[in-house]
């Protein structure tokens, strides 16, 4: 095959550069197979400036509770270690909805930042260093890029890859300003050091689940290490926290209570075995001395906590009981909330927080649960949208609305 590849076009600029590079492309068609061509949608040329300059479609943060779909440019490979990914399906993610929802504004550029960190994707292009990937592999990320050899990377905590400087894939410029998933395109840096194979036994659909969903309920149930007479309670029932409460159900046998606010989710987790409660602030008290009075006025022996927000937090203090284990697999981006010291060092609590979860380690786990049929991470999915349907879906799942619980976006 030539070495000459789609982006080379937009090298052309002479007068006749469209004629020139028409002709090329047509001349690398020649030498492609039918699997090897990009669909005809798959590039939207910019027909005002000499240069050819190539786009694609993209969420893009607008400003709070704003996205549009626009196009930008098109990502390339910027170092030997990147490669290009053309999306399959993405989706939305319980964390993205700090940034959505405007309450994290230095961490985002309105107009510039592209969204989303969940993906199934297909290798489109390789740079020179890539090695573990080629072509046509069906691809997924952890949310986020790590190098896999640094000493944080070897330790384990490859959320704190100390070369990409703990880059998450659309989150914002301070957090590596890298694109986003929900897109047509994303360009993965230091591709052979966390991108992730997806074996022909897990779906698309399934796969956009071990870029963060499943990996991180799993690290969260396993750090509670619940036994199997241990009282559990899961709070916050999104969408990793029902895939949490899944995992609970096979380690105890002993009463698993589940706690949220919005109703259609607790009816998801009755239907899961646990004994469902409102955790809506007026109601939240109730529920607490519910769960007391259930376990002789001592509070659950584990807490996986995934609400990933400050009233999520308290709550699962207070229905600890002395000596408990509070697994944190919640985003808390609240840098001032306030949290009592005393009734955490006066119940002798272990808070072990995974909320930036090392992800990349428990992707093989994540894809031995979905292969081995432990758990369908799709019966969370309730809403399929295609990419320009996304801003209205993300403003639905923001809102809580019925029945809303996890999205799948297809370009």
């Amino acid at each position: 095959m030539s070495t000459t590849t789609w982006r080379d076009l937009r090298s052309w600029s002479t007068p006749c550069w469209r004629c020139c590079a028409n002709a090329a492309r047509r001349s690398i068609e020649s030498t492609l197979t039918a699997s090897d061509k990009p669909p005809a949608s798959q590039r939207t040329v910019n027909q005002t400036t000499p240069t050819e300059e190539i786009y694609m479609r993209a969420a893009v943060y607008q400003g709070p509770r704003t996205v549009t779909i626009e196009n930008v440019p098109d990502p390339t490979i910027k170092e030997p270690a990147d490669l290009i990914v053309k999306t399959k399906v993405a989706s939305m993610c319980g964390s993205d909805l700090y940034l959505f929802n405007g309450e994290v504004a230095d961490l985002v550029a309105p107009g510039h930042t592209t969204l989303g960190h969940e993906i199934c994707g297909e290798v489109i292009e390789t740079g020179s260093a890539v090695t573990h990937f080629k072509v046509g592999d069906r691809v997924s990320f952890p949310y986020s890029v790590s190098c896999g050899r640094c000493e944080n990377c070897i330790a384990g905590q490859t959320a704190h890859c100390l070369v990409s400087g703990a880059a998450v894939y659309g989150f914002g410029t301070a957090f590596g300003d890298l694109g986003g998933s929900q897109a047509e395109y994303v360009r993965v840096p230091l591709a052979d050091g966390h991108l992730e194979h997806v074996p022909d036994t897990i779906a698309d659909e399934a796969a956009p689940f071990l870029s963060c969903n499943l990996p991180s309920a799993a690290i969260a149930v396993h750090t509670a290490a619940i036994e199997p007479t241990d009282t559990v309670a899961v709070v916050g029932c999104g969408p990793t926290g029902q895939l949490a409460l899944e995992l609970v159900r096979r380690r105890t046998g002993a009463t698993v209570f589940a706690l949220d606010p919005v109703s259609f989710r607790r009816e998801r987790a009755e239907k899961l075995g646990a004994n469902a409660l409102d955790a809506s602030p007026d109601t939240a008290d109730a529920s607490v001395q519910t769960i007391l009075d259930a376990t002789n006025g001592l509070g659950v022996h584990k807490v996986v906590e995934f609400a990933g927000r400050g009233a999520g937090f308290d709550l699962a203090v207070r229905i600890a009981r002395p000596g408990a284990t509070i697994s944190g697999g919640g985003v808390y981006l609240e840098r001032e909330h306030p949290a009592s010291l005393f009734d955490m060092f006066f119940k002798n609590l272990q808070l072990r927080l995974n909320g930036f979860a090392n992800v990349k380690t428990a992707q093989w786990q994540a894809k031995r649960l979905i292969e081995s049929k432990v758990i369908d991470p799709t019966a969370v999915v309730t809403h399929r949208v295609k990419l320009d349907e996304f801003p209205s879906a993300a403003t639905q799942f923001a809102d809580r609305a019925p029945g809303f619980l996890k999205m799948l976006i297809t370009p």
